[in-house]
């Protein structure tokens, strides 16, 4: 694949869908946002996706830019290969089995390539991010549900049926109360953005109030910020995640022994009094001989992880490449 090939990144967000255009070497030429409906359903959400290719297609032109192909970002279990959007729906009805790869090649006209969200933000950093030049990395992204991505020698290790690396599901807390999603004790339970704003809520007592639960009018970023400012409670609540998300990446690094482990996703745009947090924790309750050498760093993209992933993996998947 030549330097200058150009593909349409796409990432699916919960209220937006972001939109890149890229070149093989990782240079972003543009990139755009696009609103969603507040209700989704699965034809609006494909009609959504289609238009902002089309418009994305159309300032590339303008720039006299022909993308070659679209990769996608979308959460969930994938079947990459098929290009085959598995679940779950996400709250979007019918997002479920939807063949997308088929569905937006008919319509656009470009070979279209999919895969995880929390994949793709690993293997951007991975290639032009803060893990470049290490070969054994666990991505982690940290917000409101916890995912992850392991990279084995240089290989993205995706397991049976491309299910591996659902990081946000190991338990780590055998005593803890049933729950509604995911697996009970879980990291995602025990250390998301929205586990730290409930903890918060609690210390506080302000879980309820007369509107209705106090947990849809605050973000992790609050919480954060409410710490920097000396409240207690959210000092507590922001020190108490850390241990956990500590106990998590110890257990990942007893378990694969990394260079590196990158962490992404909201919270890790946290403060570095935060991530010097975890790092302590983890090495606290990790294996000497494990943890030797390995980092713990902040994702370098940001919020442009997914898209560069997004836009990479298809014009290597276009090249007949499989990361």
């Amino acid at each position: 694949m030549y330097k200058n090939a150009t593909s349409v990144g796409i990432d699916i967000g919960r209220t937006q869908i972001k939109a890149a255009l890229m070149r093989y070497d990782g240079e972003l030429l543009d990139n755009f946002t696009y609103p969603l409906e507040e209700k989704l359903d699965r034809d609006t959400l494909l009609d959504s996706i289609i238009k902002s290719i089309e418009q994305t297609r159309r300032h590339a032109g303008r720039n006299k830019v022909n993308p070659l192909c679209v990769g996608i970002s979308a959460k969930g279990f994938i079947d990459f290969r098929e290009g085959i959007v598995i679940g779950p729906d996400h709250n979007i009805e019918g997002w479920n089995n939807v063949p997308l790869s088929k569905i937006i090649s008919g319509a656009t006209g470009l070979p279209c390539f999919i895969d995880n969200d929390a994949n793709l933000m690993a293997i951007a950093e991975y290639y032009f991010g803060i893990a470049s030049g290490y070969s054994n990395i666990v991505f982690v992204a940290l917000r409101s549900g916890i995912g992850g991505a392991i990279i084995i020698d240089g290989k993205l290790y995706r397991g049976a049926n491309n299910a591996a690396g659902e990081i946000g599901q190991m338990t780590i807390d055998m005593n803890a109360p049933a729950v509604t999603r995911g697996i009970r004790g879980s990291f995602e339970n025990s250390a998301s953005s929205d586990a730290l704003v409930e903890r918060y809520l609690n210390l506080s007592g302000l879980t309820d109030d007369k509107t209705g639960n106090k947990k849809q009018l605050i973000r992790a970023k609050d919480v954060f910020d409410l710490s920097y400012n000396g409240d207690s409670n959210a000092a507590t609540a922001v020190n108490e995640n850390a241990v956990i998300v500590g106990y998590g990446l110890a257990n990942l690094i007893s378990i694969f022994s990394p260079e590196i482990i990158v962490l992404g996703g909201g919270m890790a745009q946290a403060r570095d009094e935060y991530i010097n947090l975890i790092r302590a924790n983890t090495f606290s309750y990790s294996i000497e001989y494990c943890r030797r050498d390995v980092r713990i760093e902040r994702a370098a993209l940001g919020n442009n992880s997914s898209l560069k992933g997004a836009a990479y993996f298809a014009l290597t998947r276009l090249d007949g490449k499989y990361i």
